[in-house]
């Protein structure tokens, strides 16, 4: 398997045929310590293994502004407490900035021997293979449905409660029959809004992607270091694409078991690789939300993923290059606030 991991990382570099290297600005003491950095050109970019986001999709506007009207709305739960920003909170990196959200923690406490995950970013979902940790949901209109009628979560039991509600406002009837055509509202209708919301949740020109459209001085020298190390050491194999992730299923402790002895999880269960996008900004990490700085996700992943150790300074700068991914929605720069 390392062997393996060591030829993906040298295809992935020998695939970039036509490429600059230039002495790195950093101060050395001497010629041995000087370091190569890898720069692409417009024309080049598309051979690297990570894609980027386009600075926007084909949306239906109409559509957007109503689904973003109900992923804000509490009233779509069965207490009239959550909405789908609750665990997908857009100042928050489009997640919650917990462990366990409030649902899943109480999920934790009525099934204490079934899975509660923490809540993946909504940002950039679109672009994932499929939705969820373990990807249930096929496409963003079944994802948008999970939440509305899990016990735990919005807590719905029909679609009744939430059909009267909308149908019996002025404003949403009024929306609704803009975009849909229809004199009464159904539930498939609010599936597709939300979802058409969601795909407009895109998070472009992080200063990565800026790099790899050919502004090469988007990134400082140390940050392409780390880009090197997140090929050359394996990273790469499974966090590639646009998404940087959300495209494949994998094992949980390649090299070595990641799972003590929890009664609901194997160290043979497969999970959706998470996307790497805006990754400082949602924090904490993995699927339980254990994990608390990239520092520690970053050497965790080394150990057990890809089999080896790496020295403080090499995760150092990955965690410089993980930074440049975060990118701006609405043309703002994505914060946690």
């Amino acid at each position: 398997m390392k062997y393996s991991i060591i030829a993906l990382s040298i295809l992935a570099v020998s695939a970039l045929s036509v490429v600059l290297y230039l002495e790195t600005k950093q101060p050395c003491k001497t010629p041995q310590t000087e370091q190569k950095h890898l720069l692409l050109s417009h024309a080049t970019f598309q051979s690297e293994p990570i894609t980027p986001i386009p600075d926007k999709l084909n949306l239906n506007s109409q559509k957007v502004r109503l689904g973003e009207k109900l992923f804000h709305d509490v009233n779509l739960s069965h207490n009239k407490k959550l909405s789908c920003a609750t665990c997908h909170n857009l100042q928050k990196g489009g997640a919650d900035g917990l462990a366990l959200s409030m649902s899943a923690e109480n999920q934790k406490l009525s099934f204490p021997n079934l899975p509660a995950f923490n809540s993946p970013t909504v940002f950039n979902s679109t672009f994932n293979f499929v939705q969820g940790w373990e990807g249930k949901a096929r496409t963003l209109q079944q994802q948008a449905a999970i939440p509305l009628f899990n016990t735990f979560e919005m807590g719905n039991t029909s679609w009744s409660n939430i059909l009267n509600y909308l149908n019996q406002s002025p404003s949403y009837k009024t929306l609704f029959s803009q975009v849909y055509g229809t004199p009464t509202i159904i539930g498939t209708q609010i599936l597709d809004a939300l979802s058409e919301f969601e795909r407009s949740l895109i998070t472009p020109n992080a200063r990565f992607d800026l790099y790899l459209k050919g502004y090469q001085q988007a990134l400082s020298a140390y940050e392409l270091d780390g880009y090197q190390l997140f090929k050359e050491r394996g990273c790469i194999s499974c966090h590639q694409g646009m998404n940087i992730g959300g495209s494949m299923f994998q094992k949980s402790g390649i090299f070595k078991p990641l799972f003590g002895e929890v009664p609901y999880m194997s160290n043979e269960k497969l999970f959706k690789v998470p996307s790497l996008r805006n990754i400082a900004l949602t924090a904490p990490y993995f699927h339980d939300g254990s994990i608390e700085t990239l520092e520690e996700a970053i050497d965790l992943m080394a150990k057990h993923q890809l089999g080896i150790t790496l020295p403080q300074d090499e995760n150092n700068k990955i965690q410089a290059f993980l930074k440049t991914l975060t990118g701006k929605y609405q043309g703002k720069l994505l914060l946690n606030e």
